[in-house]
């Protein structure tokens, strides 16, 4: 992809202008997805991903495995702080690109983002979850999805819109494991939103508590 874009520890805002579509581009590599290790500049974040280099790429394989049509963003896999957030422990966060029709082209993108969460982030933090070592050390705070896709009807070049949501522990565990609701799992949320490099504001995910969640198939 041209024009790589980045996202950064803490106190950056991520920018999205997206100058390749990354539909029918070869799936990016484990080292491509991973962040590398010399470029963390919070030291708590480089010592887990020191410590969880392996387990990094084994969430790499599992993502790859159940939802391939999914692709990483470059340097999307690692451990990340919500902006604004200095004082919140690092998060196990991943940045995928998802297929460019999570709402009709006429929905806004408040409508996008809410569709996009409810479709992705039951398969994706499951996988998440299920690093348990990651779980359970106490110096991870969170889970954190960075979704991105291309905004309806495209141009010339296309610009990614991009839902961003952190997530403490506590929220996630009982949502993976079907206890939680879409609401409670949301009313504990960090939610952030780009068109392009623009930050907009949304009003919430409503996803109703009776909408059940997409759970993936065992992989």
């Amino acid at each position: 992809m041209t024009g790589r874009t980045r996202w950064w520890v803490a106190g950056a805002t991520i920018l999205v202008l997206v100058l390749g579509a990354r539909a029918g581009w070869p799936q990016r590599s484990a080292e491509e997805a991973i962040f590398p290790i010399a470029e963390y500049k919070a030291q708590d974040s480089r010592v887990l991903a020191q410590a969880y280099l392996g387990e990094l790429q084994a969430l790499y394989q599992s993502v790859r495995r159940c939802t391939p049509e999914m692709d990483f963003h470059q340097h999307g896999l690692g451990f990340r702080r919500p902006f604004g957030a200095d004082g919140l422990l690092p998060h196990l966060a991943t940045w995928v690109w998802i297929p460019s029709e999570p709402a009709s082209p006429g929905d806004d993108i408040g409508a996008r983002a809410t569709e996009a969460f409810r479709r992705y982030a039951p398969r994706l933090l499951p996988q998440l979850v299920a690093r348990e070592v990651i779980r359970a050390d106490a110096r991870v705070g969170g889970y954190g999805l960075v979704l991105t896709w291309v905004k309806p009807p495209g141009g010339d070049p296309p610009i990614g819109e991009t839902l961003v949501v952190f997530l403490p522990k506590s929220a996630v565990t009982p949502f993976v494991s079907g206890t939680g609701t879409f609401t409670e799992l949301l009313a504990q949320a960090r939610i952030r939103a780009f068109d392009g490099q623009t930050e907009v504001r949304l009003t919430g995910l409503a996803i109703p508590d009776r909408e059940v969640p997409l759970r993936p198939p065992p992989c």
